[in-house]
C-alpha cells in the first residue's frame, strides 16, 4: 500500500538545514498520499453486493444459492461472510431434508398396495418415531442462523437489500420445512394406526390390491374414521411439499 515508504525519510543531522516541523509535515504528507492511494473498496463492494442479491437471489426465480467465483469474492471483499450464512443455511437445510424427507416420501410413495402398506409398517413406525426430532433440528438450524444474521454489520442501504434476500432464501423455506416437520409425525402415525387396523381384522377382510372389502359394516365405520382423519392431513402435508419444492426450484 506504500506506507512502509516511512521508512526511508531519516531526520537530517544538522537540524539547521532543516526545521523539525517541516520534516514533520513531509512525514504525514507522504502518510496521508500513501493511505490515499490505496482508497476505500467498501462502497464499491458494497455495490457490487447489492447488485449481487438483487439480480441473483431477489428477483431470480427459486432459491439456487451457488458457490461464489474468485471474481465475485474479490468483487464482494468482506461481504462473502454475509453471503456464507445464507449459503451455509441452504447446504445445512439440504442435508436436513436429504436425511429425512427424502426417504419418507419414498416409503409414501412405494405404498401402492394394501399389501405395501403392511409391509412397511415396521418402517414407517420407526420414522414417525424420528420425525419429532427434525422439527426441532429444523428450530434450531433457523436460531442460529437468525443468530450469525445478527451479528452482520451493515450499511442501511445494503440492510434493506440483504433483508429481502434473506427472507426470500432463509426465513420463508425455514417456515414451510417447519410447518412440514409439524404435520409429519401426526401423518406418519396415522398411516401406522390404518396398517393395524387392516392386520388387526385378519382373515374377515379381504384384500384386493388397493381395495379392502370387509365383513361387516361395524369395521368399515372404524377404517372410515381413520380414512377421514388420515386423507386431509396428507393433502395438507403433500401441498406444503409442493411449496417448498417450488420454492426449491
Amino acid at each position: 500500500m506504500g506506507v512502509f515508504a516511512l521508512t526511508k525519510f531519516k531526520l537530517p543531522v544538522k537540524q539547521g538545514k532543516k526545521p523539525w516541523r517541516l520534516v514533520i509535515t513531509s512525514l504525514l504528507l507522504v502518510l496521508v498520499t500513501a493511505i490515499a492511494g490505496c482508497g476505500d473498496k467498501e462502497p464499491a463492494q458494497r455495490k457490487a453486493f447489492i447488485d449481487f442479491l438483487q439480480a441473483q437471489i431477489i428477483t431470480a426465480q427459486g432459491t439456487n444459492l451457488p458457490a461464489l467465483t474468485q471474481d465475485q469474492k474479490t468483487a464482494f471483499g468482506k461481504y462473502i461472510k454475509d453471503y456464507a450464512v445464507m449459503r451455509d443455511f441452504h447446504q445445512k437445510m439440504e442435508t436436513e431434508l436429504n436425511s429425512s424427507l427424502v426417504p419418507v416420501f419414498s416409503s409414501m410413495n412405494a405404498l401402492t398396495s394394501v399389501n405395501a402398506l403392511l409391509q412397511q409398517r415396521d418402517e414407517l413406525q420407526k420414522m414417525a418415531d424420528k420425525s419429532p426430532r427434525w422439527l426441532e433440528e429444523t428450530k434450531l438450524l433457523q436460531v442460529q442462523t437468525d443468530a450469525q444474521r445478527e451479528g452482520l454489520k451493515q450499511p442501511e442501504d445494503l440492510k434493506k437489500t440483504y433483508d429481502q434476500a434473506y427472507n426470500k432464501v432463509v426465513s420463508q423455506p425455514s417456515a414451510a420445512a417447519e410447518q412440514i416437520f409439524t404435520l409429519l409425525p401426526e401423518v406418519l402415525k396415522n398411516i401406522v394406526v390404518k396398517a393395524d387396523f387392516i392386520k388387526s381384522q385378519g382373515k374377515t377382510v379381504t384384500i384386493s390390491g388397493n381395495t379392502l372389502q370387509f365383513a361387516n359394516q361395524a369395521q368399515l365405520d372404524k377404517y372410515n374414521a381413520i380414512q377421514k382423519k388420515l386423507l386431509p392431513l396428507n393433502a395438507q402435508l403433500m401441498a406444503l411439499s409442493r411449496e417448498l419444492h417450488r420454492a426449491a426450484e
